[in-house]
Formats: structure tokens, sequence, C-alpha cells
């Protein structure tokens, strides 16, 4: 108790909402107590299971003690039935009387006689037996909500939108045009209109732009229109007010779109502002690259198999100030959880079997470089706390060393899992996707970047041509580009460098044509046509013949049989993929590949 006295005695007093200091204080002329000018008071309660507050009459008394006929009853046995009364008085004069009490009243650790009257001020300690009281500034209201720059607001519609794509969320994005009120009154009906978690940025003169989230379950009507409406209520008579709105997803998935979609449904456009296309992902996505690359924080990139992390990975390195240091590329799952941690870390000389010299590890050599966290959520969870400690401390302790090494790098990591997920069913350390996670970057599968096909075909036959030593580039007739931009790509990327390769194998002219592509494959899977706005609805995709569908059955099937052998075999070798991996006659990195596959959860060591 005493030092908590102490700590409260000793410390500056603070309001509660923006770190202002207490108002300064008005004494009178009999040395009373205090009281901010203009402002009321509250007396804090603190005692075994009590936490509260009372707040004070401008002008009156205050009994204090435990049963109903007590003004302020705290149930305590410390506390006698009629305790103490604090009188205040219509100067600003506070004091505290105890009215004979079985505990006793001390103010600042003075006990006071039963009868007597002590003076209080703001942050004096009022013991009532084991309970302390505190007299506190009610806190005063908080500054209005700031309407920020448009640079942040993009950066966090940017990031609202990664949200909602990873989590299946909607917002509104409002743009507003005011004419005939002054700024400061427009901004200030702005923030007294906003809800926790709504944003609001300045485009330019008169003109705003605001983020309205959207609540499950909410039942007050549509967000963005409630907004408005109580907006258009504050301004009433003083401004005129043109709104637009555009939801997430109905009008667009990226921030460009959104902002002119709202943009010109506030000027009165009608009809479908813009027709977003099923690619205009990736150019928002460089702009986000470019932005954060110029810092140091630590990106996370989602994205499926051969969509493209490792290349924007390298984006981020190249573009950063560290691209002059080393860009280190490590495979989280094709490394055994001790080899992994023996070349991340490194080792020291004699700590296991065959280490007959020292060896620094792969963080030390990327010294002021990237390290590339390829497949992160494949680590094992006991090098997740090793990995958690190199990055909050920025230390790294070598395999058998007893002193930590400081080390400057910046990671990027990746993986195709969905990382909340494995947090939830416990397969990925919370704290490390947090310290991971500082930006998120989202890369779309290539069959929604279609415009890209294209030049990413001819680029892959171009690289195979040269290195077949073909005098002329290929050609890609237009049947077998058409049969390109139709497939669904479920490799991605990497899926189709390999069929550009093959083609180019092929062709003995150097012209690629349908004959020369994996035809019966591609068109059993047929992408659908690109979703529009406005228009008819889109032509269903072709269904596949009947004997792609009995081989997609019989692969399924196949599939089924095969995770079953894996389980069964791990269940008798206890877990231990190696042993389990020797029956089944498979290398060990292939076992752990099949479990990735079947998202069957790796087993860990005990």
């Amino acid at each position: 108790m005493a030092d908590i006295q102490r700590w409260f005695r000793g410390a500056s007093f603070m309001a509660e909402r923006g770190g202002r200091p207490v108002p300064p204080t008005v004494r009178d002329g009999r040395g009373g107590g205090s009281r901010p000018p203009g402002s009321a008071l509250f007396l804090l309660v603190i005692g075994e299971g009590v936490y509260d507050n009372h707040p004070l009459p401008a002008e009156g008394e205050v009994l204090i003690g435990r049963g109903p006929g007590a003004d302020l009853d705290i149930d305590d046995p410390s506390i006698s039935r009629r305790h103490a009364r604090v009188h205040v008085g219509a100067g600003p004069v506070l004091a505290i009387e105890d009215l004979d009490s079985a505990n006793g009243t001390r103010v600042r650790e003075r006990a006071i006689a039963p009868g007597e009257r002590a003076a209080i001020a703001v942050g004096d300690v009022v013991e009532l037996g084991s309970v302390m009281l505190i007299v506190q500034p009610r806190v005063v209201a908080a500054r209005p909500r700031r309407v920020w720059s448009h640079d942040y607001f993009e950066g966090r519609l940017d990031d609202e939108c990664a949200r909602a794509e990873r989590q299946g969320g909607r917002f509104a994005v409002v743009r507003l045009h005011c004419e005939g009120a002054a700024a400061a009154a427009v901004e200030e009906a702005i923030a007294g209109s906003l809800r926790p978690g709504d944003v609001a940025g300045n485009y330019g003169p008169g003109e705003y732009e605001l983020i309205v989230l959207e609540a499950a379950g909410e039942q007050a009507g549509d967000p963005a229109e409630v907004l408005i409406a109580r907006l258009r209520a504050r301004l009433a008579g003083s401004a005129v007010v043109r709104t637009g709105v555009a939801r997430y997803p109905e009008d667009g998935r990226s921030p460009d779109a959104l902002l002119v979609s709202a943009g010109a449904r506030a000027r009165g456009e009608t009809g479908s502002p813009v027709a977003e296309r099923d690619d205009e992902g990736m150019p928002q996505l460089h702009r986000l690259v470019e932005r954060i690359a110029r810092g140091t924080i630590n990106v996370l990139i989602l994205g499926e198999t051969g969509a493209g992390k490792e290349v924007l990975a390298e984006r981020v390195h190249r573009l950063s100030p560290r691209a002059r240091w080393p860009f280190l590329r490590l495979n989280c799952a094709a490394l055994s959880e001790t080899l992994l941690e023996s070349e991340l870390f490194g080792h020291e000389r004699g700590a296991f079997t065959g280490a007959v010299t020292a060896k620094p590890g792969l963080l030390e050599t990327a010294e002021g470089g990237t390290v590339f966290l390829d497949e992160a959520g494949e680590l094992p969870m006991s090098i997740q706390v090793k990995l958690l400690r190199v990055i909050e401390e920025r230390q790294v302790l070598r395999v058998g060393g007893l002193k930590p090494r400081p080390i400057d790098v910046r990671f990027i990591a990746a993986t195709n899992r969905d990382l909340e997920v494995e947090v939830a069913r416990g397969a990925f350390r919370q704290d490390l996707f947090f310290r991971l996670n500082g930006v998120t970057l989202v890369v779309p599968p290539l069959r929604d970047r279609v415009s890209e096909i294209e030049a990413l075909a001819r680029l892959f036959a171009s690289q195979a041509g040269r290195q077949l030593e073909q005098p002329v580039a290929p050609e890609i007739a237009p049947a077998a580009l058409e049969l390109l931009l139709a497939y669904v790509w479920p490799g991605n990327i990497r899926e189709l460098r390999n069929v550009m390769e093959r083609a180019v194998l092929l062709s003995p002219d150097g012209r690629i044509t349908p004959a020369h592509l994996p035809v019966e494959k591609m068109r059993a899977t047929r992408a659908m046509p690109a979703r529009a706005e406005t228009g008819p609805p889109p032509v269903a995709a072709e269904a596949p013949p009947a004997a792609a569908r009995d081989v997609d059955q019989l692969r399924r099937r196949i599939d089924e049989l095969e995770r079953e052998r894996i389980l069964d075999a791990l269940a008798r070798c206890g877990g231990n993929q190696t042993k389990a991996a020797k029956m089944l006659g498979l290398p060990r990195r292939t076992l752990v590949s099949r479990l990735g596959k079947y998202g069957v959860p790796r087993p860990r060591k005990s």
C-alpha cells in the first residue's frame, strides 16, 4: 500500500486521453483543497477486489460507508457503515472528515482525528481502512479525430483491401464534396460522425474521403448511409454536401477501383464508372512494393505455389537500400530440422559430431542484406522459437555457442499456407507471425492476371530458344495463344514456364502451335470469362469430357489411398518421419512433400 501511495504522490497525474497534464489548480486563501477551474472531480476507489470511480458534486457532501445508506457504498470489511464524509464547498474547497470510524482515516499518511476536517487536493491519496481514495479530475473531452493526409489514407486503404481479401470482410469508401463551409467546420463534423475504426482523409480543397467499416451482424442500417446522414445533419444549412459510395467487393477490389468509383458517383456520373479488370491488382501491388521497399519493416508474401512470390521478394530487395548487400534465399521445406538450425545459426567447433571447425550461419553471411524465408509455414516449432529471438534481439547464437553475435538483416517470408489458420491450430507461433507480418503482400494467381500471360509466354519461349541456340525467337501462333489465355494455370507461372520450354523443344520450325501444347489437359480445364460489371452473365466453362472426368476421379482415389498409407506408416512409427519414409520406401524429403500436399500436419518432436 505504501509503495502505491508513493507512486501516486510522485507521479505527474495525466488525463486518460491524449497524455495532457491536469489543468492548473486554484487554491483558496485558507489553505484548503484545490480543484481544476471549470472541471469536475471524482474519487478513484482502489481496494481488495474493488476498483471504481465516484463523481463529486459541484457543492455539497458525500457520505462514505458500507451499506445502502451511504452515498459512496464500498463493500469492504475495513470500511465502517458511516466511515467518512467528503465536503465540497461553494468555493474551491475540498475536505474529508472522519466519522469516528473503526479503522480510521489517513490523509497523506497522517491519521486524522474523529470530527477533524482535512483539506485534500487533486492527486492526494486518502486511506479508509485498507481502501484508497484518490482525487482525480474528470477526463476532458478527447480531441476530435484527425483528418489524415491523402497519402496516409491510401496506405490505410491498401491495408484494408488486403485484410478484406484474406478474411472476406466488407467496407465502403465514401467521397465527399463540401461547398460553402469552412474547412475547420467540415473536419470537425467529419470527426464527430466517424465511429472507432473508420478513417478520414483530405483528398483536396473541399473534398474528403472516408473508409467506413462494416461490422458483422450490424443491425443499425448501412454504416456508410448512416454516417452520411449524421454528417448532413451536422452541416445542415452551412454546406452543400455531395457524396459517392463505393463498396468492397461489389464496386472494386483494389484502392484505385474504389476511389475512382466513389469519385465518379460523387460527381453525379451514372452507370458503372470503372469496370474492374481481373488483373488490375498487380500494378497496385507493385506500387505498394515501391513504397515499403525503402523501409526496414519485415514483409510477409502470400500466394499460391508458383505465383511469383520469390520474384516479388527479389524486387523488394532490389528497390531497398540493402540492394548492395546479399539476398539470401532459404527454402524452409527443403532442409531437415537439425540441418536447418545449423545452416541458419551456424555452429561452433565441437558442437556436434562432425563439427571439426566453427562455421558462421547463413544469417551471419547475409549481414546488411535481406533473408528470404521461402515456405515459412514449414518451419519446425523449435526453429520458430529461436528465429523469433533473432528477429526481436537482432542477435544470433550459434549451435554450441555461448555469446550471441549481432546481425543486421531484413526478413521477407513467403508461404502458400494461411498462417492465421496455422496459428489457430497451434502449428505456427502467433508471436512469430506478428513479427514477420509487418506488411502483407498477396500475389494474385496467374488466372487473375490474364494480361500478363502473353508477355510471360513470349519471354519464356525466347529464353528457351536462346538455350537451344536458335537463331530466331520462337513465334506463338494465334490459336496457341488463345489456348494459353483460356487455361486456368493451376501451377501458375512455374507451369507456364514448363509448358513453353516443352513447346519450344517440340516445334522444329520455331513456330508454336496447339499441337505443341498439352491440349487435352488445357481444354479440359478452361478459364471462366472475366467478370463484367455490366452486361449479360458470363458463359459457363466448357465441361470436361467423360474421359477427363474418369481420369480425375482415378487420380483422386490414388491420392486418397496414398494419404491413408502415409498416415498408417506414421502411426506405426510413432510419428517418426525418417522411419516412416523408410517403411514406405521413399526419401524423407519426398515424404515431407507429400505431407504438405495432402494437408497433413507434420509430426513434431515432443
